[in-house]
């Protein structure tokens, strides 16, 4: 048996079960898609990615994916293979890639234990804020996944990784859906658009709202916004990113007393404070991309206006 889980805070609770816990270590809710490239390229132009905007080093990057991929391909094929994710968008896109990668590999064997709540803990974030006697029980109740699911798991990872936004729109509205919460991330996928208003996404807008309020410290931000977005598992590196793009340029929406945390130096906690360009945005009197222009990716989605 082979448990894979998103975290090395659960793989250490689930230590006293039988077989072998790999733990996943990738951030599929940003960075660069698309549905055409093979794993070699999306590990190549992701790692270029993280390299630029969050500074993890692309070999290191590269060496992790690849050393997981090895390891998904070492797994017989009628061995079970027990997925752990949460309901939230961090951990389905997470699930989305591994089915695929499973169902490419022609797995039959697959059980997962995919929660969005449990008895007694409020608000629940996650299966790491869970015991070993909770872990446990919930894995003895863990849930067959069927071909219909893993089918579903594949579309929903072709439609995320295309360039055309209006295709997970289709998948939403066309296809049957049986995964527990995949249904629910995609469909709130547009909100990580640009607003056509603001030019900003839900969690830039969110941000820049709290930090309008009065000035505020990287980690208390994290900390204030965090409950609001639960069901994005938002990681702490994955606010940084978004911020650090919106300090940029002569037009700059916010501005820091100091460096925004990287990959190694996530202790950084500078103070965020709203600039007059940042106002404009929110009041709607500007546009984010005409101030300081866009470089991301929401899924396979390239949005690209240079300044």
């Amino acid at each position: 048996m082979i448990h894979i889980v998103n975290g090395d805070i659960l793989a250490s609770k689930l230590q006293g079960l039988s077989g072998k816990i790999m733990s996943w270590r990738e951030m599929y809710d940003f960075g660069p898609f698309h549905s055409s490239w093979s794993n070699e390229e999306l590990i190549t132009r992701r790692a270029a990615f993280f390299d630029e905007k969050l500074e993890i080093p692309s070999s290191l990057f590269s060496a992790i994916c690849h050393k997981q991929l090895a390891q998904l391909s070492e797994i017989p094929h009628d061995e079970e293979v027990v997925l752990w994710f949460e309901h939230d968008r961090y951990d389905q896109t997470m699930l989305m890639y591994i089915l695929t990668q499973l169902a490419n590999q022609h797995h039959l064997n697959i059980s997962m234990v995919s929660v969005n709540s449990y008895p007694g803990i409020s608000p629940f974030y996650g299966l790491s804020q869970l015991h070993g006697n909770q872990l446990l029980e919930l894995f003895h109740s863990r849930k067959t996944v069927s071909s219909k699911q893993v089918n579903e798991a594949e579309a929903g990872w072709r439609v995320y990784t295309s360039s055309d936004s209006e295709e997970v729109k289709k998948w939403v509205a066309d296809i049957d859906h049986e995964l527990p919460f995949l249904l629910d991330v995609l469909t709130r996928h547009e909100s990580y658009l640009p607003s056509a208003k603001t030019g900003l996404n839900i969690i830039e807008s969110i941000a820049l709202n709290a930090i309008a309020t009065k000035p505020v410290s990287f980690r208390d931000l994290f900390h204030q916004i965090a409950p609001s977005l639960k069901d994005e598992g938002l990681s702490n590196l994955h606010l940084s990113a978004l911020l650090n793009e919106l300090v940029k340029g002569d037009q700059a929406l916010l501005k820091t007393n100091g460096l925004l945390p990287m990959y190694g130096s996530e202790q950084h906690n500078p103070i965020l404070t709203i600039t007059s360009f940042g106002e404009r945005v929110l009041s709607g009197e500007a546009n984010r991309i005409d101030l300081i222009g866009i470089d991301w990716w929401i899924g396979g989605v390239h949005l690209q206006h240079l300044k």
